[in-house]
């Protein structure tokens, strides 16, 4: 893993933030949700240097979903802007500007876009951290009986790659 030097202050501009490379959800997959690597990035092994956090932004276009996912590492998600769902474990929340979401380890969650204009927020995780892994068969089985099925689309975004 390249160690890129890294800035304490990240200025915002009129398309994201300087020096900060507009990346797609995953490479190659058009789906409607582009992610800011803002600081930090994912490590190997906690020993490595660099920040043990990293700080992502997410924005996703109307219609649009991130994946519907679970990992061992839990996660807060702070919303930016537009209105969403959040949908964690069995449950799903309609979220907008300035809410805060949990998610616990091993809980599977996905965010929905429900509105007209772009639904954005910051994903703050451990930079040493587990794989998404796919919800199982007793996860979609919880989920599609539960009144977050009726808003979740568990295949609408591709597995991730092991750079995610």
């Amino acid at each position: 893993m390249e160690l890129k030097e890294q800035r304490r202050v990240v200025s915002a501009n009129g398309e994201g933030w300087e020096g900060v490379e507009v990346e797609g959800y995953r490479p190659g997959a058009a789906v409607g949700v582009v992610r800011h690597t803002i600081l930090g990035g994912r490590k190997n092994d906690r020993s490595e240097p660099g920040p043990r956090m990293e700080l992502r932004y997410f924005e996703l276009e109307p219609d649009a979903v991130s994946r519907l996912e679970k990992h061992e590492h839990e996660h807060y998600v702070v919303i930016r802007r537009g209105e969403g769902y959040a949908i964690v474990g069995d449950s799903v929340s309609p979220v907008c500007a300035n809410d805060v979401v949990y998610v616990a380890p091993w809980e599977i969650h996905q965010f929905v876009n429900r509105g007209r204009e772009p639904f954005g927020f910051y994903c703050i995780v451990d930079a040493c951290r587990d794989f998404p892994q796919e919800p199982d068969e007793a996860d979609l089985a919880r989920l599609s009986a539960s009144p977050a099925g009726a808003i979740a689309k568990p295949f609408a975004v591709p597995l991730p790659s092991k750079r995610e």
